[in-house]
């Protein structure tokens, strides 16, 4: 807990645009009281942009950061802290957060620092322990480059000082850091596998590609620069000449930092899940011992392993993961989605749906959405998605990716922009992606309408996949409209008005009203089948039921497309355990292109009791679905969604 000081009166006066630092800490420290550690970061990382000397920002960051499971910023907080306080105490915390984020030989140096500063902390036998086990992972890259460690270390903690710039995000650093390694040293070819990721954060595709290739051409089997090129081709949309790459990558035994997961990323952008399975038995066979990097290898492998059936496998892949790193949201979310039930799985995915995309048109794309979702006018958002859409064939080539392997959220974009944007490109992965065992079952029903409407898809003997199998199945594809159904003269919409409120307070006396007025609007307008449908309601009021069902056949029989009356007389069928009665009164307004809101509704509550009869819950679910986005509204919505909920047997009869 952090325990508020008594308030200063120093104020921020170090230049425009800075924020008070006191006030700032103090909603911080707010923050922190509360265990809302997100919302402490939030007000932490821009104040240690602007008093990058303040321990204290430094600090409580580094907190912040690490109950978040943020390794980069607790790392940057942890490298922040020391640079204003170079004690023994942040040394080590600052070396355990290189050791984390795969920078082992920054680790082994800080590690060093760390006993000299404070020889008699209580981390000196695990920290001793560690420097053991990096100073032969120094000495192997240092005789790699022919170097001694006292001509070499500082070209070799200048790269990973150029690692951790690249990780953060600062290119420009990164590639400053990398040139003037190899000004020291033109041959270390890692240095030159920055270089092309670099590049390629820059946007430079091409420069990526090239650098990449020629690390190759220096050695053949560098598992690092397959991984990279090979990530380079998918993404830039040319999976073919990637593939090549792939063969060479399975097959390389080159020594390399971390290679084990350098080689399951770079199948997993092939989607090789087989090859990654492969490779990871080859590590359990070898007994490699996990690098700092296994999260990434845990989770990489667990999604191989979910996709090819091995789900027990994929748990506990997934798990080790979490052992590793407790804040892991993708491993995260990738168990939770695999311990749900089966037709609501989206399908393991291996990274985030944006890193399927150009580094800058992830960019602009989330500039674009970010800028007009903040605006009151949503058509704008899709005026700005389409005309994004149109100048970026590359994310188009990507969209199939994305819904193989992107996550929910990138299938709920993609399904969502379809909707709005409707063009034919859209629409024809939008078809495939329901032809699909990708994402949950109601996403792809979803997508399904979507593509019955654009006459893409039948409705009816339509086979998906539904609960971890093949069904036939038929889809509700329809337009609404809240316009009027009867119209009648102003004599007649006053006797019916006054007739349906007497109605909606119940009791006999109220229905014996009721009727006179509605028997005087039948008058008028004898041929009317809402007058018809709201007598029979009447008489249902005051307990004359054998009235109210003779008067509904009369109504069926003489508008069979009115649907209230249809649907009264299907539930006296399902009432009476006559279900093809009921369906044969019911099944003709399927094939109908427009409903009232009202008449889906009444529909609906029919179909969906005739559905669980047949025992078909997944129709009903689905039912349930379009009905809940057609009227939210309606009072009857409640009953189905706890009855589907938990499986009520029980017959509905009158509500």
């Amino acid at each position: 807990m952090v325990k508020r000081k008594q308030k200063s009166t120093r104020l921020a006066t170090h230049g425009f645009g800075l924020k008070n630092l006191d006030a700032e800490l103090h909603r911080a420290e707010g923050a922190i009281r509360k265990k809302d550690w997100a919302a402490a970061c939030g007000v932490l990382e821009p104040l240690s942009q602007q008093y990058p000397q303040e321990r204290k920002v430094w600090e409580y960051l580094a907190d912040t950061s690490y109950e978040t499971g943020n390794p980069g910023l607790y790392q940057k907080a942890c490298e922040g802290l020391f640079s204003v306080a170079a004690t023994g105490e942040n040394a080590y915390m600052l070396g355990g957060a290189y050791l984390k984020n795969m920078h082992p030989l920054l680790a082994l140096q800080t590690f060093r620092q760390a006993l000299e500063l404070a020889p008699d902390h209580k981390l000196v036998p695990q920290t001793k322990e560690a420097i053991e086990k990096l100073e032969p992972m120094l000495a192997s890259v240092l005789a790699e480059m022919g170097l001694s460690e006292a001509d070499g270390l500082e070209i070799v903690l200048l790269h990973e000082r150029g690692q951790a710039y690249l990780e953060q995000g600062d290119a420009s650093a990164a590639r400053a850091a990398e040139v003037e390694v190899l000004a020291r040293h033109p041959e270390f070819a890692s240095a030159r596998n920055n270089l092309s990721l670099v590049s390629w954060i820059e946007g430079d595709v091409e420069g990526a590609i090239a650098t990449a290739q020629a690390v190759l051409e220096r050695d053949a089997d560098n598992i690092h620069a397959l991984s990279n090129l090979i990530r380079f081709w998918v993404i830039s949309g040319n999976a073919e000449a990637a593939r090549p790459y792939g063969e060479r990558l399975k097959a390389s035994h080159a020594q390399a930092w971390d290679s084990w997961t350098k080689k399951v990323e770079g199948l997993s952008y092939l989607a090789d899940d087989a090859g990654i399975v492969e490779v990871s038995r080859q590590v359990q066979a070898a007994g490699v011992e996990a690098s700092p990097a296994s999260e990434l290898f845990y989770h990489l492998s667990a999604v191989a392993l979910a996709r090819t059936g091995e789900e027990k496998l994929a748990i506990s892949q997934w798990k080790l993961a979490l052992e590793t790193n407790p804040g892991y949201q993708l491993a995260q979310e990738n168990l939770e989605n695999i311990r749900k039930s089966v037709g609501q799985r989206h399908g393991a995915w291996p990274m985030s749906w944006e890193q399927w995309l150009l580094p800058k048109s992830s960019m602009e794309l989330n500039r674009i959405v970010e800028t007009h979702l903040r605006s009151t006018q949503s058509e704008k958002l899709v005026v700005g998605v389409k005309d994004f859409f149109n100048c970026h064939a590359d994310v188009m080539a990507a969209l199939p990716r994305i819904l193989e392997r992107g996550g929910p959220r990138g299938q709920q974009f993609i399904v969502a922009t379809a909707e709005q944007l409707k063009t034919p490109e859209l629409m024809a992965l939008i078809k495939d992606f329901a032809l699909s065992q990708n994402g949950s079952d109601e996403m792809r029903n979803r997508a399904a309408t979507l593509a019955a409407q654009a006459k893409l898809l039948p409705r009816e003997n339509l086979t998906l996949w539904v609960q971890g199998e093949w069904r036939e199945v038929g889809l509700m594809t329809y337009e609404f409209h809240g316009e009027s159904i009867v119209n009648h003269s102003k004599l007649v919409e006053r006797l019916l008005e006054q007739a349906l409120s007497l109605m909606r307070q119940g009791g006999v006396e109220q229905g014996v009203k009721a009727e006179g007025l509605l028997s005087k609007a039948l008058e008028l307008e004898p041929d009317a089948p809402d007058l018809m449908n709201n007598l029979a309601m009447a008489f249902r009021l005051q307990g004359r039921e054998n009235d109210c069902n003779v008067l509904i056949q009369d109504i069926v029989s003489r508008h069979p497309d009115y649907i209230f009356a249809s649907a009264l007389l299907a539930r006296q069928h399902l009432h009476d355990g006559d279900l093809a009665a009921a369906e044969a009164l019911l099944k003709p307004f399927l094939s109908r292109d427009r409903f009232h809101y009202l008449e889906f509704s009444a529909f609906s509550d029919a179909y969906i009791e005739l559905l669980l009869a047949k025992k078909k819950k997944h129709g009903a679910r689905a039912c349930l679905n379009l009905w809940e986005q057609v009227n939210p509204d309606d009072p009857n919505l409640d009953y189905w969604r706890q009855r589907l909920r938990l499986g009520l047997k029980s017959p509905k009869l009158l509500r």
